[in-house]
């Protein structure tokens, strides 16, 4: 009895839990979970010898959630632009990665953090997947709004925000990064995000269309993309006052 008692006192030891195997590094779900949760682990595990396979997966991630993403963009005028659009997409983003990561390198350099160019770039690849998993995180909420919306411009507008708040999101993982590098001064990465993201827009402007039809592949007349929408709008607005007129 005593024993019994004094068996039913001792609490059992606590399960220990399973380290996780170093193969998960090559899982596109534990890249994709990271990515959101904690990217700097994802660039940390791309530094070991087992994480040699993150770099591929992640050139998977972000091509599959563009040409994703790019279905939804394509789905609103059809035809051709149902394989343009997604090819437009992820050229863009490709060509913006290309022109931006010397500057990138460059202000991380002015910032005082000590960084090599290749882990540069990995960091640049990491905050871009980030941006990709979120905007095709918005695929279904764009995909409603063009198929219920008949105008160029209101549906570019919401793929401009999409494109913005992913883009935001996305850069963040710069922002951790310089603070875990130890950046001397935040405002060189902060200026940096600023040109990121005006370059996208201006790439995707200097592809277009993406939206709407044409029998242009790509456009004849070069123009910054705060105008182009602004013409865009003007030619919402008018389009509105003549069918108002013909209706009364």
């Amino acid at each position: 009895m005593n024993e019994e008692k004094s068996n039913q006192g001792v609490e059992a030891p606590p399960i220990p839990r399973l380290a996780k195997d170093e193969t998960d590094y090559g899982k596109l779900s534990w890249i994709a979970e990271n990515l959101l949760k904690n990217p700097l682990k994802v660039l940390e595990a791309m530094q070991n010898p087992s994480g040699k396979g993150i770099f591929a997966c992640m050139l998977i991630i972000n091509i599959t959630c563009l040409i994703a993403y790019g279905l939804i963009v394509g789905s609103f005028s059809g035809g051709m632009q149902w394989y343009m659009s997604p090819l437009k997409i992820v050229a863009g983003m490709a060509l913006t990665i290309l022109f931006c990561f010397p500057s990138f390198y460059i202000f991380n350099c002015l910032g005082g953090v000590d960084m090599k160019p290749w882990t540069a770039f990995l960091l640049l690849l990491s905050s871009v997947s980030v941006f990709s998993i979120l905007l095709v995180g918005f695929a279904p909420v764009a995909w409603v709004f063009s198929q219920s919306t008949a105008t160029v411009f209101f549906i570019g507008f919401f793929h401009i925000a999409f494109w913005l708040v992913s883009t935001v999101f996305g850069m963040r993982v710069i922002l951790r990064a310089a603070e875990a590098f130890k950046c001397k001064n935040m405002s060189y990465p902060i200026f940096w995000i600023v040109i990121f993201a005006i370059t996208s827009l201006q790439m995707m402007t200097a592809l277009r269309p993406l939206v709407g039809k044409s029998e242009n592949i790509l456009p004849k007349e070069k123009m910054f993309f705060l105008y182009h929408w602004g013409n865009l709008f003007s030619q919402t607005i008018d389009l509105e006052e003549k069918e108002g007129v013909l209706r009364r």
